[in-house]
Order: C-alpha cells, then structure tokens, then sequence
C-alpha cells in the first residue's frame, strides 16, 4: 500500500528490537521483532478500523484478508526500517511537529481541545501518533531516496489508456433534480398532511410556477436552503418508487407527490442525462494517477522482494494467536 504523510487510518505499531524479550516473538527482521502483544494489538487496531468503516457484509471477508496478510505488511515495515538504519535516515523532533500541524489542517481541526478529542475517539495518545508519524516520515524518506524516479504518463500514453479502458469509466444514467418533502408527522392527524402534500404538487405543476422558490419556502429537507437542489443522481440511486417515477419522466416534469416510509417528496426533472463515458480530457487527471499508482505499486513489490532476500527474516506460526 503506498504509504503518505496523511496515510493514517491504520494504528502503526511501533515494531523495534529489544533486548529483553519476555514473551513469544512473532516475527523477527534481522535485530528487529514483533512480540505476540505488539502483533495482537495491530490485529485488534486493523479489526476495528474494518469495523468502523466496511460495510457489514463485507467485514468478515476484510478481517480474513487482514489477517493472512499482516505477517508479511509487519515484516516489509521492518525491513524498511532496517534500511532506514542503513542509509542513516533519521526523523528530527520538528518534521514530526509539522505532520502534526499538516494533519490537523487536513481535518479542519484549529484547537487543542478537537486535536484531543480526535486522539480519544481514535484510541491514540499523543505519543502513539507521533510514532506513527515518525515510521511514515522514514518510510516516505527510504522510497523518496531508493525507489527509481517516475515521469509522469504522456498524454499519449493517457490517451492509449482511456481508449483501451474507456468502458470501465461509463458514468450510468442521471437526473438533474429538484424537490420538495413534505414530512409525515409523528402523530396528528396524517390525512391533513397528505391532502397538504397534494396541493403543494398541483402547485408546483401550474404553468409559471418557480420550482426553486416553492422548494424554498414549502419543503422540510435540508435541500429548501439551496431551492430544492439535489443535484445529479444516478439511476438506481434513489428508492425504487422514485427512481422508477424519475427514470420514466421528461426533462421538465414534475412527480408527485409519491409516498415513502418518512414523507411526500415532489420532484422537478430539471435534466435528463443518458448513459455515457466522459470524455477524456474530464477523467485525465484521474488516469494520470492511476498510472502512477500503478507505477509505484509495481517499484515498491520488486523494491520489497529484494530487501526480502538480503535480509534475515524468520516467522514463528507457533507464536501467532489463534482466533
């Protein structure tokens, strides 16, 4: 995985020789090891970040893959820490501060107290964090000095790209929407607010009626502030009663009002958009990086392979907890 300052969503273990072990070692790269604790923790820290952000249908699968695959991303930090030692690659205090300083500045954070609550509500302290920092900074140092230089793509080389791949990048069907919702009540009387969800439809469907200022003074979504604007959707996006309503609709057009589970909703097909693969000067940059990306994945795999065999590595499988 390719590793930036800001790459961080994952708990990094600081992994570092001892020399005093008192438990099973999981792991060791030359005078470096991971004990059963450290390796454990990690497994914990990757369980819980799957947990957090994975669909629950998928999370048993990400854990299965985490967990066959932690041994060997433990022993490429390693080894790329053993290289660090190496070439002399150091961290200094300040470079640690400024990716403190980057990392707030990337989540909107601007005082002590939201650094502080984002450290608990990610279970890390201060020190841990700047553990982290520090092994990304190295790691970013040992690949700025070892991995070969890349040119960017050409743009004929994009272009080849797109024309090959182009399919894989067809932006579905979509709508160009507005709406207005009407809210069913907790309690009260719902036939009332019905018979008000149908009037503000035959309203909005009389000729010279201003769809957005309606929206603006008659909806209860959040979406009344900008006239009703829910953008572009895509066909299938929306629940099967609306998608199929829109879906069937000219451009132009009001539906509605239609009845979900919470409330009434009143739409504008404002546009309709056919299914189509954007031009390429649109997704170049997109394919630019993933050029790149592709680039680094291939340099760092051979990059990992050959301080693989330089180097010492022994795994215990005895010592990896089960379960």
């Amino acid at each position: 995985m390719k590793k930036t300052i800001l790459s961080i969503a994952l708990a990094l273990t600081s992994v570092t020789a001892s020399a005093e072990v008192v438990e099973g070692i999981v792991v060791r790269v030359g005078d470096r090891i991971v004990t059963r604790t450290q390796y454990d923790r990690r497994l914990k820290e990757v369980y819980a970040q799957i947990e957090r952000g994975a669909p629950a249908e998928q999370v048993s699968t990400l854990r299965q893959e985490a967990r066959a695959g932690l041994v060997n991303e433990l022993i490429n930090e390693l080894l790329i820490k053993d290289r660090a030692d190496r070439l002399g690659i150091s961290v200094t205090p300040a470079e640690v501060t400024d990716a403190i300083g980057r990392l707030k500045q990337q989540y909107g954070i601007t005082t002590d107290e939201q650094f502080e609550s984002s450290l608990r509500s990610s279970n890390l302290t201060r020190p841990e964090l700047e553990a982290q920092l520090r092994d990304t900074l190295i790691t970013n140092k040992v690949f700025g000095r070892e991995l070969r230089g890349r040119n960017e793509a050409t743009d004929a080389e994009l272009r080849e790209r797109y024309n090959r791949e182009k399919e894989s990048y067809r932006l579905p069907e979509r709508a160009h929407l507005r709406e207005i919702v009407v809210l069913k009540p907790e309690s009260g009387n719902l036939d009332e607010v019905r018979t008000r969800a149908t009037e503000v439809g035959e309203a909005a469907r009389k000729s010279g009626t201003d769809f957005a200022t309606l929206a603006s003074t008659m909806s209860e979504s959040g979406t009344r502030e900008k006239g009703g604007d829910l953008g572009e959707v895509a066909k299938g996006d929306l629940v099967p009663e609306l998608d199929t309503a829109v879906f069937n609709a000219a451009a132009g057009t009001v539906i509605g009002p239609i009845e979900t589970k919470s409330a009434w909703h009143i739409v504008k097909v404002e546009q309709r958009l056919p299914s189509e693969v954007p031009a390429f000067e649109s997704i170049k940059d997109k394919l630019r990086q993933e050029a790149s990306d592709e680039t680094f994945q291939r340099d760092y795999k051979a990059y990992i392979e050959t301080l693989r065999k330089d180097a010492f590595v022994q795994i215990n499988d005895k010592m990896i907890p089960q379960g």
